[in-house]
């Protein structure tokens, strides 16, 4: 009784832990469900099962007749409450639940029953044979042997038997991070929108058996589809720039599931009837925008899986961190197309550069998230029409906080590509949430390495802020040190971030390291790359470091956009009007108090 009553509260516990953390809006709505219909359920016969063991008396001695049938009947309310979680709310396909779960326990079940007869068997053989006058002791060593051998095989024999139902009966759980590993290494050096996206659709259905797959791709302001898997013929569908699922994905940024038989869902409240029609042709069950910053440059559709389960928490996970990296992908596959028309046809190059320009300066951050504790912005003048300066911001799991600043070897095209290229490593790496700074930066400079010329390479600085801690944990790969600048009773300390390694890029592999500091109210944070603290005059004269500290020291008390905007006017009058050969780039971060 003590372990039923145990059991019963640590499934309470369980459920309303895993309701609290829940991120999905539905996942919390069928954990309250199950919740409180389990609690209407249990809860008296718990209260019974309480009286029974602190009085020492039989169940139910001494409890009114009535309140001992209404816990009963209340049990009944148990499985009900299940059955409507799955049934009504979608938790699982109850055919699923039904047929996989009878063949599943029957199996499993069946295996483990006859490895139990076979040892008893065997141990009784041995028993009986030992038991005999006659036996000698030669022989009782064999038995003993044999059966030692054979309880042993039997074990084997069975956990093999065991592995192989779940892997017949259930899909074994797919590997995030292999699967995002192995999609790196195809996507990375793909500069054809084409082999990119079939790639892509091949990975999704042949790691998560979904027989149809259909990549739709902005042309023209309407998304039709680019490449599709399993349909009979190739399936016919435009969905204009304001369709409610376009305006869905662009809201949402995140996997959209599709019911059509939900009549309170957004498919038959919000979508129009060709909307609907369009997908019912395409059998969509799940829909993964792609796009980066706020724009969506495609969509994915996902129909029912082929085990006609549905999507897990995990799936779709996995689905949306593919999603991101496609994505990021898809956007520098169509800057390398551009770029290369560009080179194509020459007499259009300075239209095509602008195009370039315009790509590229959305790959800046363009809205800036509130982060507790932090004021910050950054900004990049090219010296060119592209660049190859790079700077960024990274809202990761766990509400940490990612700020990132590289400087390409070259100008124009070529650096603008690598910088690109480098962009989509990091993301495709950070999205993962680690916290080994250095060993993802490892990974960040192989595949930049494998991505790039021979003579192409990036200083690269990435830290990541815990804006609960105020710790900032850093990696800088040969860039300018950022500069911490805090004032202390009126004196100013300077802390150099100079801890890492080599410029990514230039070298397969490189151990890296990682340092840590923890950031003060009032601390000024700059980082920078060498346009700004190497900014010339005309006499040739550099406008340097030290320069850049007293003018940052003069901001003290201005906001991080304040600062930005008065470093850079400090060097532009130093500069005097000569002609920068280099890209500007500044992120000012600063420290609330």
């Amino acid at each position: 009784m003590i372990l039923g009553m145990i059991a019963i509260g640590l499934f309470f516990a369980s459920i309303g832990m895993k309701m609290g953390t829940a991120s999905n809006k539905d996942v919390r709505r069928r954990l309250k469900l199950l919740l409180i219909g389990t609690q209407i359920s249990l809860t008296p016969m718990f209260i019974v099962a309480l009286i029974s063991l602190i009085s020492g008396k039989r169940f139910f001695v001494g409890i009114p007749t009535w309140i001992a049938v209404v816990s009963l009947l209340l049990l009944f309310l148990f499985p009900l409450t299940l059955a409507h979680v799955i049934v009504v709310q979608r938790a699982m396909d109850v055919s699923v639940v039904i047929r996989q779960g009878v063949r599943y326990a029957f199996a499993k079940g069946g295996v483990m029953t006859l490895g139990f007869l076979i040892l008893n068997a065997v141990v009784f053989l041995m028993i009986w044979e030992i038991k005999k006058e006659t036996t000698s002791p030669l022989e009782i060593s064999a038995i003993l042997f044999v059966g030692v051998t054979l309880i042993f095989a039997i074990g084997r024999l069975g956990k093999w038997l065991i592995k192989w139902t779940d892997r017949r009966f259930f899909r074994e759980a797919v590997n995030a991070e292999r699967v995002l590993n192995d999609l790196s290494e195809k996507v990375r050096t793909m500069v054809e929108t084409k082999p990119l996206i079939e790639t892509v659709a091949t990975t999704i259905s042949e790691s998560l058996h979904v027989p149809r797959v259909a990549f739709l791709v902005q042309q023209d302001g309407v998304y039709k589809p680019a490449h599709a898997l399993g349909y009979p013929e190739p399936p016919r569908a435009a969905f204009p720039a304001t369709a409610q699922t376009v305006e869905r994905l662009k809201r949402r940024k995140q996997p959209v599931s599709v019911y059509f038989d939900d009549r309170d869902g957004w498919v038959e409240r919000t979508a129009s009837g060709s909307e609907r029609d369009m997908l019912e042709s395409l059998n969509s069950e799940l829909l993964l925008p792609l796009g980066v910053k706020d724009e969506l440059s495609g969509f994915i559709s996902l129909g029912p899986k082929q085990s006609e389960a549905p999507y897990s928490p995990t799936d779709l996970q996995l689905l949306q961190s593919v999603a991101n990296q496609t994505g990021l992908a898809l956007e520098n596959s169509q800057l390398t197309a551009a770029i290369a028309t560009a080179v194509a046809q020459r007499e259009r190059l300075n239209r095509e550069v602008e195009i370039a320009r315009e790509v590229q300066e959305r790959l800046f951050p363009q809205k800036l998230p509130p982060i507790t504790n932090l004021d910050y912005c950054g900004a990049c003048r090219p010296a060119l029409g592209v660049g190859g300066d790079y700077y960024d911001f990274l809202v990761l799991p766990d509400n940490v906080f990612g700020i990132a600043i590289g400087d390409v070897s070259g100008k124009g095209i070529a650096a603008a590509l690598l910088m690109a290229s480098l962009q989509a490593s990091l993301r495709g790496q950070a999205i993962r949430g680690t916290k080994d700074l250095a060993d993802m930066i490892g990974n960040v400079n192989r595949l930049v390495y494998d991505a790039s010329a021979e003579n192409r390479y990036a200083t690269f600085f990435y830290s990541q802020y815990e804006p609960a801690t105020r710790r900032l944990t850093y990696v800088n790969a040969g860039h300018n040190p950022p500069m911490i600048l805090r004032k202390r009773e009126g004196e100013w300390q300077i802390i150099r971030l100079e801890e890492g390694g080599a410029v990514v890029g230039l070298l397969p592999n490189f151990p890296y390291s990682q340092a840590s500091v923890d950031l003060e109210p009032g601390d000024l944070l700059l980082a920078f790359t060498d346009g700004i603290s190497e900014a010339m005059n005309p006499d040739d004269e550099e406008w340097g470091e030290e320069n850049l500290i007293e003018a940052a020291k003069s901001c003290d008390g201005l906001s991080s956009a304040e600062t930005l905007s008065s470093l850079v006017r400090a060097a532009d009058r130093f500069a005097a009007g000569a002609k920068q050969h280099d890209d500007m780039t500044l992120i000012v971060v600063r420290v609330a108090g």
